[in-house]
């Protein structure tokens, strides 16, 4: 389609109509629109609320756009094809592309008439090739994937809740159209993830509304069954490693579906007090504040309470949503009666979503029996103890960690949103008469690099930062190390004689240090807690990654609406994230132009 023509008229002799539905697709709409220009007379974009420009991409394309409400894939696509004008509809998922040659069979294919000699419609199916992550998949049950995707406009529709299919007025002659047509829904892991979600909801909801329950013992022999089928009748050994993948992720999502189908009928009344346990790091602690809000949006009228160690509070004082902060000390965990068993009274809470599974804050959740208990499976002294169990694994997963953490709600009748939640999550702290000093001497253009990580996570070396700091204020900024006295002890010999450098190290508490992090034009540091602090503030982060797991940017990217990661797969010889200095300034310089 030429962006510049004049988009068709019904007055116009118009043959085909691409019909495409949308919803934060800017992703994935430039390629489809690509691969059918100079193909399709029309295209008809029907979008239900993007946020991400995926309705600007479509109009600039010269498609017709309406926006609409969500009301399941069938009855969307079926209102976008009733707006269309041609003769024939190609129907496409905005994921989808015509390669060369399948353009050209469609187009060979819509010059004969709509009707067989006999009467029958001509209706075209056409194999579908799906790549996963960076591989295309010929077997595992994906290939070939045979899809109806083009018949005489105004004798079908869709119906289906998921996996709809296509079902017409009288007699039909459906004929093989040559070519593929790429299917590029998985990109990464989490997208994958993210689909078995969503599908798994739609699936479950339905099965529950036709009266249908899921047996544990069923469950599981569906499980092995559907591995089994994936990965040895339909050939997925074939595809190597992806194709393992896809056979453990396939079983994944048939417990998955099963597991909502069983907790739909299992409900727990709307809870009024929500304790949510993370008593290990400060990064940790952070990725779970999206617990909070996916609560307080689901159950407005809930409190939510946050049991931390001593040293998180003060993060937990800035989350946004949380009424108090519990505080685990070291006798809360002391037995047989500990102070955590004081600390957790009866009768003070409705449910208790342990985010980390402590055996102390376990023992103590049970001993103050609080009737909702919500937790991981997978631990030896959860399986007896808790009421609800999840069993995700996490470290390779390709899951993110607050993603997985939402997934422990789904007990409380809370929805996993996306992969990454982003959006603030902690109020910034007012500045202290000390963080006022700072800012005074940092003026307002000021970047903060967080050299440390406490051996957590991979991180650059100290000779790299001392690098990206002089070239940083050989820039024009001021330049802070912030970081614990340990922590400045050891970098001391890297640190840069230079008046727009600036050692921090010691100089500030865990909540003054969150204070200045809000004002700062951006934080630099590898995956470690006050990047994650800095993030959920809404300043613009950068964070330091590598590719591999289990400290990988798919499960320990920060969140917040600023956040930016660079991601390397080298290690230099002394085990030091390998990243070039000029790479790490460009993207802190984008990071910067981009923040609101």
């Amino acid at each position: 389609m030429n962006p510049d023509s004049t988009p068709p008229t019904k007055a116009t002799d118009i043959r085909l109509s691409v019909v495409v539905i949308t919803r934060n697709e800017a992703h994935n709409l430039p390629r489809l629109l690509d691969s059918v220009a100079g193909l399709a007379d029309e295209v008809i974009v029907f979008d239900s609320g993007s946020t991400d420009g995926t309705v600007d991409i479509a109009e600039r394309a010269g498609a017709q756009v309406t926006t609409c409400e969500w009301t399941g894939w069938s009855d969307t696509k079926n209102r976008a094809n009733a707006a269309a004008s041609g003769q024939w509809i190609l129907s496409l998922d905005a994921d989808e592309a015509l390669t060369t040659a399948s353009a050209a069979s469609i187009r060979a294919f819509i010059e004969k008439p709509t009707h067989t000699d006999s009467g029958a419609l001509r209706v075209g199916e056409i194999n579908r090739l799906t790549r996963y992550v960076d591989h295309w998949v010929h077997h595992s049950g994906w290939h070939p994937d045979r899809k109806v995707r083009l018949w005489p406009a105004g004798t079908g529709s869709w119906t289906g809740d998921i996996h709809e299919r296509m079902s017409f007025e009288g007699p039909s002659k459906v004929t093989r159209i040559d070519g593929v047509v790429e299917h590029h829904s998985y990109p990464t892991v989490a997208s994958h993830l993210h689909q078995i979600e969503r599908f798994g909801e739609v699936w479950a909801r339905s099965q529950f509304e036709l009266g249908r329950h899921s047996l544990v013992a069923v469950a599981c022999a569906k499980v092995v069954a559907q591995w089994i089928k994936t990965a040895f009748l339909k050939g997925g050994f074939r595809d190597g490693p992806t194709g393992w993948a896809i056979a453990r992720r396939s079983a994944w999502a048939t417990w998955r579906k099963h597991a909502r189908l069983r907790a739909l009928h299992r409900p727990v009344a709307a809870p009024q007090r929500v304790l949510i346990a993370r008593t290990d790091a400060l990064g940790d602690l952070v990725c779970t504040l999206p617990l909070v809000r996916a609560v307080k949006e689901a159950h407005p009228n809930a409190v939510v309470d946050l049991l931390v160690r001593p040293y998180a509070a003060p993060i937990g004082r800035c989350a946004i949503g949380v009424r108090d902060v519990l505080e685990w000390t070291a006798p809360c965990a002391e037995e047989p009666r500990g102070a955590g068993k004081a600390l957790l009274e009866p009768g003070q809470y409705d449910a208790v979503v342990l985010a980390f599974p402590d055996p102390a804050v376990v023992r103590a959740a049970c001993a103050a029996r609080i009737p909702v208990r919500i937790g991981t499976g997978r631990r030896r002294h959860t399986v007896l103890r808790l009421t609800h169990r999840n069993w995700d694994s996490r470290k390779h997963s390709g899951g993110h960690e607050a993603w997985h953490g939402l997934r422990l709600l789904m007990p409380l009748g809370v929805g996993v949103p996306d992969l990454r939640p982003t959006g603030q999550f902690l109020e910034p702290p007012a500045p202290s008469d000390r963080v006022q000093d700072w800012l005074d001497r940092l003026g307002s253009n000021f970047i903060l690099l967080h050299p440390g990580s406490h051996g957590g996570a991979g991180n650059a070396s100290p000779e790299a930062f001392a690098q990206w700091a002089l070239a940083l204020a050989e820039s024009g900024l001021q330049v802070g190390f912030t970081g614990t006295s340990a922590e400045g002890d050891a970098f001391a010999p890297n640190l840069p004689e230079h008046p727009s450098i600036h050692g921090l190290f010691g100089a500030l508490d865990l909540r003054e240090l969150m204070a200045l992090q809000a004002q700062a034009k951006l934080v630099i540091a590898s995956s470690t807690g006050p990047l994650h602090t800095a993030a959920a503030l809404g300043t613009p982060v950068l964070g330091l990654y590598h590719s591999a797991a289990p400290a990988w940017p798919q499960r320990w990217a920060p969140i917040g609406p600023e956040a930016h990661v660079l991601v390397t797969s080298e290690f230099t010889e002394a085990g030091c994230l390998k990243l070039s200095p000029e790479s790490v300034l460009q993207a802190a310089k984008e990071a910067m132009a981009t923040s609101h």
